[in-house]
């Protein structure tokens, strides 16, 4: 059984040099700091905020989180309900030099499978042996993601970069921010381009359309949706969509529902 965090993983399978976890998580849990002595493979269908060391991320369903052994790291999800983990012994990493840090990788849905049917059923050694090889063949092939949420670590765009998380309704531009903080707009505008790699006006509309994604997931309707983080109309919700994810609402929920093998469901409109 793994510890952590001050919270005890529900028991997985356990196999020689792998175990496999499948977790029920509150929606906002908050794991603490911790370690593993092994490297880690996590999947949060309903999103998290993780930190490895300097790197702070904001993932979504369609990301995987590469954390290697004795990196200390914390999770806060974000509307997750049940988190996926394989702890792989070291001996097993890939031989790629990137293996030896964190990494968001892309979800790719034959890993999922083989994540998913690890964790959930008994297999035999030939078909333990064949689901290692086949995910380590994918995953040696996948490249790193660099779509995935970096906060910055200025304290003061980071603190905005909060602001906007808690709440994607939140439109102050960032002139109004370098107000609030008493510093020059373009000191802002510079920590949120070194930290993250992109722009204040990029990450805002990235934080809003992840937020878009989880509500989405729920079953709310595209205009709910769009109402509900701060979008006047639907079209522009859309066309900022489709720029993130690159594709419209509709066809990503219905690819999200295939991955996770879960019917559609529409929540009632209130």
């Amino acid at each position: 059984m793994i510890t952590t965090g001050g919270s005890t993983a529900v028991p997985g399978k356990t196999y020689e040099k792998l175990e496999a976890h499948r977790e029920q998580v509150l929606p906002d849990q908050y794991f603490e700091p911790h370690s593993h002595a092994a490297d880690q493979l996590a999947w949060i269908p309903g999103g998290a905020r993780i930190g490895v060391g300097d790197s702070r991320w904001h993932l979504h369903g369609d990301h995987f989180a590469w954390i290697p052994a004795l990196a200390e790291h914390e999770m806060q999800m974000v509307g997750a309900e049940e988190m996926f983990s394989l702890y792989i012994d070291p001996v097993l990493r890939l031989p790629q030099p990137r293996w030896t840090r964190p990494l968001v990788l892309p979800v790719d849905p034959v890993a999922v499978a083989i994540i998913q049917s690890l964790s959930s059923i008994d297999v035999d050694e030939s078909r333990l042996d064949a689901s290692i090889a086949l995910l380590r063949e994918i995953l040696s092939s996948t490249e790193e993601s660099y779509d995935a949420l970096a906060l910055p670590s200025d304290p003061r765009a980071r603190a905005i970069a909060e602001a906007i998380l808690e709440d994607p309704q939140e439109l102050r531009e960032l002139e109004n921010w370098a107000q609030h903080f008493g510093v020059s707009t373009k000191t802002l505008h510079r920590a949120f381009l070194a930290d993250t790699g992109i722009t204040f006006s990029q990450w805002r509309t990235r934080a809003r359309v992840y937020a878009a994604e989880r509500l989405l997931v729920e079953g709310h309707s595209v205009q709910d949706t769009a109402e509900l983080i701060g979008y006047s109309t639907p079209t522009g919700f859309i066309k900022a969509f489709r720029q993130v994810f690159g594709s419209t609402p509709a066809t990503y929920i219905r690819a999200k529902r295939r991955l996770r093998g879960a019917p559609a469901f529409r929540r009632p409109l209130h």
